[in-house]
């Protein structure tokens, strides 16, 4: 089989090399790769294998068929692109397109039941993102007050979580949910624990509120107002934001794992505090070098879904870690690197 010329540039971007950079490297024309990539011409049979370990993928991944979705389908949300390079746009659209495709290959053979589901609501006829983020702790039966682990809560609905580093920290997060799939959240490495919460919150407002939609200018907001209400609910938390400051925001922060900047603008739209007092508190908690780095940091929420497909088929499915790495399309050096491996057991068989 050939490969597939949309495949070949999706790997090819993943790396972020251009195609001067990846002929150079692979020792072959431009002009070779520029008509392969167009669909004109296949690789040379001989080239092929080149091609593949320069792009760090197996000769097959570069024949796969699966879709490849773009940022500008709605399938895609993601923060601050105005202000990023095309090449790193590229890059990074890449990389989430083939996590996708891997994780669907892990999950072929593996039926994962989920208790509740990741809803769809239409925000206009809900008449608030506040009120989506209402129904949508009614729906999970989550108890009154803080979300313990949203990470998990978001996995036991269907939803994979991953950690990547978009090597830029104008990108916070980007999901994606099409036919055949769950939905994949895909949160920059970078992001602080509690800051985590919050970015993977507003990108379920998406998911809940904006997939499958056309894009509208009210999203972003929408995104933020849904996080809030899911992470802070207005009836809940508005006794605990009156007189807020900064101090009170440190000792708010262990109990509703947000940020304590998200505290204080919560605390403007629940009208706790006048707008001007919240500009105040940002421009303290600015000067004080919060903004970047608070206080009182929250222990990280870590993604379990994907080290537990790796687990089950490691040790239930008895696949080698070169056989498993052979169904990702990618070297067995690389897989740990991609996929988080199951720990160890300590445990050893007395006999």
């Amino acid at each position: 089989m050939n490969e597939n010329p949309r495949m070949l540039v999706v790997a090819r971007e993943a790396q972020g090399l251009t195609q001067e950079e990846l002929a150079r490297e692979a020792g072959l024309a431009q002009s070779t790769l520029s008509k392969a990539e167009n669909g004109l011409r296949p690789l040379p049979v001989t080239d092929l294998p080149n091609v593949a370990e320069v792009l760090h993928v197996t000769p097959d991944l570069l024949c796969w068929q699966d879709e490849i979705y773009g940022f500008g389908s709605a399938s895609f949300f993601h923060r601050k692109q105005q202000s990023l390079s095309q090449r790193t746009l590229r890059k990074v659209q890449a990389q989430i397109n083939l996590l996708r495709m891997r994780i669907q290959r892990l999950l072929s053979d593996i039926d994962i039941g989920t208790e509740f589901t990741i809803p769809r609501i239409d925000v206009d006829q809900a008449g608030s993102a506040y009120e989506a983020a209402r129904r949508v702790r009614a729906a999970w039966r989550l108890p009154m007050g803080p979300i313990a682990n949203l990470v998990n809560v978001v996995e036991a609905a269907g939803g994979v979580v991953a950690r990547r580093d978009f090597q830029t920290h104008r990108i916070d997060a980007i999901s994606v949910w099409h036919p055949g799939s769950g939905p994949l959240f895909a949160l920059n490495s970078e992001l602080t624990p509690e800051r985590q919460r919050f970015v993977l919150a507003h990108e379920l407002g998406h998911m809940v509120m904006h997939e499958g939609e056309p894009p509208r200018e009210t999203a972003e907001s929408e995104a933020d107002e849904f996080a809030e209400e899911l992470l802070m609910p207005a009836a809940e938390i508005h006794r605990d934001l009156r007189d807020i400051d900064v101090r009170k925001a440190a000792a708010l922060k262990p109990y509703w794992k947000v940020p304590m900047q998200s505290l204080i603008i919560r605390a403007q739209r629940l009208n706790t505090i006048t707008p001007n007092r919240c500009r105040s508190l940002h421009s303290y908690m600015n000067k004080a070098g919060y903004l970047n780095s608070e206080p009182m940091p929250l222990e990280r929420e870590e993604p379990q879904v994907m080290r537990e497909l790796m687990r089950i088929h490691l040790d239930e499915h008895a696949y080698t870690q070169e056989e498993l790495a052979k169904v990702v399309g990618m070297s067995a050096a690389d897989l740990g690197a991609e996929f988080p491996m199951p720990k160890q057991s300590r445990l050893r068989v007395v006999r």
